[in-house]
């Protein structure tokens, strides 16, 4: 008698949960199959929306946070290479739970992406960027296990004409295709200023200033450089800069001289930096760091010798950035130093507190970018 009476109302509680849980967590789109062709010409279909993804860029994971109220509950595990610990709390924000819950992988490169670890996984979706896509061998046997392999670049690449594209793929794939679409019009709309601006300041042969942006600013003697590779350099001359290192430096990052820097005496100093480089006294900047913290370590890393000899130095033209940053808001941030008059109406804070309110998760809050003015 005592448990006839009891499962009525266990029965409902277990209703009302359920349903509770329903509302709480993301939304997909719909059950049907989705399908998309990726960045190496292969077709990518599902027979729904994927359940248990790996990703295999931190990125991702930034851009599902965006996409989805409860960004963890689908992923089985991730790449958090290279994060702090206030970044991981940060990015944990939205669904703690589920977040640990998450395989935490951390994968230096193509070499380390092992097939029988993500089969281990029973994972239905990996997603690679191209670099992580050179493990052929690796995509090989996922496939072959009957897992499906997308090669997408789902962090704007905001360089390419189609910068986008990879963003919508990856709301597909994962059933949130209207967000998705809402968030690529949002950054294309922000991009586009920029390049306009830019198409004006060439149409009246404007000067373009020279830049010498140090990657890990700090963290080594005068001076690390970015170079011609696919990186935050490539933001200076996008936001019309001339970058010091770029035409000595073939790959990501390399190593000028002291005497290369001050004799080229750049205009504006920008260095990335992050809580990482705590321990070496290098710029700190990111989630959880406070506006005084980051400028006492901005002044700090130009203080060295080479720096200190610099004009930009000089004349207080020095800037820091979040090496981890969202792309649209530090392409905001570098032009508006570059060219402040013409950027006057471009507010990088302002694409900051709009992307906190309509897109992630989980706010962001801390310091992610700095400068020292005279």
């Amino acid at each position: 008698m005592q448990t006839s009476d009891m499962a009525p109302g266990s029965t409902r509680r277990q209703w009302l949960a359920l349903t509770a849980a329903l509302a709480a967590g993301p939304t997909l789109a719909s059950t049907q199959p989705v399908q998309i062709t990726d960045l190496r010409g292969r077709s990518v279909r599902l027979a729904r929306p994927a359940q248990r993804m790996v990703l295999g860029a931190t990125d991702d994971f930034v851009l599902l946070s965006m996409l989805a109220p409860r960004p963890a509950q689908h992923v089985v595990a991730w790449n958090k290479w290279r994060l702090d610990a206030q970044s991981l709390q940060m990015l944990r924000g939205p669904d703690p739970r589920a977040f640990e819950h998450m395989a935490q992988l951390a994968i230096d490169g193509p070499q380390n992406l092992h097939a029988e670890a993500l089969i281990a996984l029973e994972p239905d979706l990996v997603v690679l960027d191209p670099f992580y896509a050179k493990a052929s061998q690796t995509v090989a046997r996922l496939e072959k296990a009957g897992i499906a392999v997308a090669v997408l670049e789902v962090n704007p690449d905001l360089r390419e004409a189609r910068p986008t594209q990879g963003l919508v793929q990856f709301g597909i794939l994962t059933g949130h295709e209207a967000r998705a679409r809402e968030l690529a019009a949002f950054h294309e709309q922000h991009l586009a200023r920029i390049r306009e601006g830019l198409q004006r300041l060439r149409a009246r042969n404007a000067p373009l200033p020279l830049v010498l942006m140090e990657p890990h600013a700090g963290s080594a003697p005068c001076c690390l450089s970015m170079g011609a590779g696919k990186n935050l350099g490539d933001m200076v001359r996008m936001a019309g800069g001339r970058l010091i290192g770029g035409d000595m430096i073939a790959g990501m990052a390399g190593t000028l001289s002291t005497e290369y820097v001050i004799a080229q005496d750049p205009e504006i100093y920008i260095g990335t930096g992050g809580l990482h480089l705590q321990a070496r006294d290098g710029l700190l900047l990111g989630p959880g760091v406070a506006a005084e913290q980051a400028q006492a370590s901005l002044r700090r890393v130009v203080q060295r010798t080479g720096l200190a000899q610099t004009r930009a130095v000089r004349n207080g033209q020095v800037h820091g950035i979040w090496h981890g940053g969202l792309g649209i808001v530090n392409l905001e941030c570098i032009a508006t130093w570059l060219h402040p008059r013409e950027f006057a109406d471009v507010r990088p804070q302002a694409t900051l507190d709009a992307l906190n309110q309509r897109f992630l998760a989980h706010p962001w809050s801390g310091s992610f970018w700095t400068s020292l003015r005279k």
